[in-house]
């Protein structure tokens, strides 16, 4: 990966009072430099890293949904997911690592990087997770989140086994749940600034989606902001591979109406 960049964040506190230190992180940048556009942060997913030219090609390009020519993309591999083989994270609590922890350290990542405020946040399944956990952290820096087939708390809704790089990957995946240690979950998107917009896809056997979708009709009567939009079915867990066209679509829809109104 000829993009591929590493930083250090000097200190990682973890949900169960663990603090691990000067942590590297790899990440990679796309579009227009660090500090001259908004910022589009894509999460990756169970099966992903931070290759987005490869994920999200289609989506992500010059003159594509998330413009090369009018965002900075920013995506940012979670420790452990093997796309770095040089750095030793053998020292890290993996069977304590949760998607809050990740939420975290991509937020620390950001800092490091001095970006205190993020446009949009995009991802699949386990990245759409992490941007429920990163909208929670910070209500108020994150204008946008697009979540697709994913949740914001996932052993309500999952019913299947999901495929991952590896069981690290899926342990955070199933540790996804904006409530823990706070409030009712509906009562806790309640402080999220965010606008969240939330893709479906039909027939997906991941997640329970009607009673999916029925948490987020009952989010919608707490708050305004949320959208719903649908894609077709998916298979092997390739979301954006299967349906990169649909996928696109919606994604330009969102975030261009959100570019006229917030930045152009």
């Amino acid at each position: 990966m000829q993009n591929l960049q590493q930083l250090q964040v000097p200190v990682w506190p973890l949900e169960d009072n663990t603090i691990l230190s000067k942590v590297s992180v790899t990440y990679q940048v796309f579009g227009l430099p660090l500090g001259t556009a908004p910022v589009v942060l894509i999460n990756h997913s169970l099966q992903g890293d931070s290759d987005s030219a490869y994920h999200w090609d289609g989506v992500m390009g010059k003159n594509k949904a998330i413009d090369l020519n009018e965002y900075t993309v920013i995506t940012i591999d979670i420790p452990g997911n093997e796309v770095s083989k040089s750095i030793n994270y053998d020292y890290l609590p993996f069977d304590r690592i949760t998607a809050r922890d990740v939420a975290v350290l991509f937020w620390l990542t950001l800092f490091e990087l001095e970006i205190n405020e993020v446009f949009a946040i995009i991802g699949a399944d386990l990245g759409g997770g992490i941007a429920w956990e990163m909208a929670c952290l910070f209500p108020n820096k994150v204008l946008n989140i697009i979540p697709i087939a994913s949740s914001p708390k996932t052993q309500d809704w999952v019913i299947e086994e999901p495929k991952a790089k590896n069981d690290y990957l899926k342990s955070i995946f199933y540790s996804i749940d904006i409530s823990r240690h706070r409030t009712d979950i509906l009562e806790i998107t309640q402080y999220i600034k965010s606008k969240i917009h939330v893709i479906y896809v039909k027939e997906e056997h991941i997640f329970n989606r009607a009673k999916l979708r029925k948490f987020y009709t009952q989010l919608n009567n707490y708050k305004n902001t949320v959208k719903f939009y649908e894609i077709e079915q998916i298979k092997n867990n390739e979301l954006v591979k299967e349906h990169i066209d649909e996928v696109e679509k919606i994604v330009d829809q969102i975030l261009e109406a959100e570019y006229i109104n917030n930045v152009a």
